[in-house]
């Protein structure tokens, strides 16, 4: 009988030690989330999503700290919340290999660190990963299927304003969405790829030396919402980028993020932009922070590969409506811009 109370006494002991979390209420922890920056529009409505969320289903409190697009920033930021004691930190750094330091610190601390966007280099962490390549192929079936219907005769040739040193982009937009147009037509070519560096001047000026190589590229691919406009700025200034009644006169422009500037000229009936994807900063902000729950429940283990899907919205001029577009800057990025009373 007491053999039996013992094994029973040291099942209960192991279990608490197994799953620690529970010794403290959900409703009374605290998380820190290290976003990339907070200089974007996406990040600044997915820390505020995330916030709201998190209060609202669990009680738990959202502390931020700006990575401020560095690894030293993002390492700061880790560092800072681990010597508050915080329950569990989710960071969004773009080098894996600094993912992994971070969080095998976390690891250390008895504290875990979850990545976003990108995953640790070793999978030591579970990880919130946009799948764009779904939407990015999409894209580039929708590009090449409008491309044939309106110019049968002239081949596809491609160009693209990227973020040519992170694989993550490469691996979720650009290769998807030039496999979208080569599903269409296998004779399509890529024909000049940039380097943009997210931001729109340099996007402008590197199309510009684009279309003076390369005056017959008809599909421009913007791995960002930066690098389109400023695609798009460059053909503008060189007389392109024109519509009519949204059928394009030279090329077609795809983007990524459907932030405000994105979907004006994406449905305007004038203009060559009619494509693009949408990041859902609620969607993500959301499954970020269920994903930590999870791992403080003893569900997901601190130190294990455990990968949560989101993804984006598809968003084209011919298949989404503004009434459609309208609804989603409103709930994903808080926008009170007037879409449909910008384009009277």
């Amino acid at each position: 009988m007491r053999k039996g109370h013992f094994i029973i006494s040291l099942i209960v002991l192991m279990a608490m030690m197994v799953v620690p979390a529970f010794a403290k209420e959900l409703k009374d922890m605290v998380f820190g989330k290290v976003p990339y920056t907070m200089a974007h529009a996406y990040h600044q409505a997915h820390v505020k999503h995330m916030v709201a969320y998190a209060e609202k289903k669990y009680g738990i409190e959202v502390k931020v700290i700006d990575g401020e697009t560095t690894n030293d920033g993002t390492l700061a930021g880790v560092e800072t919340f681990l010597s508050q004691g915080v329950d569990g930190i989710m960071v969004h750094c773009n080098d894996p290999k600094v993912m992994d330091q971070l969080s095998r610190m976390g690891h250390k601390a008895n504290i875990p660190v979850n990545s976003f966007f990108s995953a640790t280099a070793s999978k030591i962490a579970p990880h919130t990963q946009i799948n764009e390549a779904k939407t990015s192929k999409l894209m580039g079936i929708a590009a090449a299927l409008k491309w044939k219907e309106w110019y049968p005769n002239k081949p596809i040739k491609i160009g693209v304003i990227d973020y040519l040193q992170y694989e993550i982009v490469q691996t979720g937009r650009t290769n998807p969405f030039i496999a979208g147009v080569m599903e269409i037509d296998p004779t399509a070519v890529v024909v000049s790829k940039l380097e943009g560096n997210g931001n729109i001047e340099q996007a402008m000026s590197q199309t510009q030396d684009m279309i003076q190589a390369h005056p017959d590229i008809n599909i421009f691919y913007g791995a960002s919402a930066d690098h389109a406009l400023g695609a798009l700025a460059a053909l503008e200034a060189a007389g392109r980028g024109k519509a009519v009644n949204g059928k394009v006169l030279t090329e077609i422009v795809v983007g990524t993020d459907a932030t405000e500037a994105e979907l004006i000229k994406v449905f305007d009936p004038s203009s060559s932009f009619k494509i693009t994807q949408g990041l859902q900063p609620a969607v993500n902000g959301a499954a970020e922070v269920d994903l930590m729950v999870q791992v403080l429940q003893g569900k997901v283990k601190m130190d294990e590969y455990h990968v949560v899907n989101t993804y984006n919205k598809f968003m084209t001029y011919w298949l989404t409506t503004i009434d459609q577009a309208q609804e989603f800057l409103s709930y994903q990025y808080y926008s009170k811009f007037d879409l449909k009373g910008s384009l009277k």
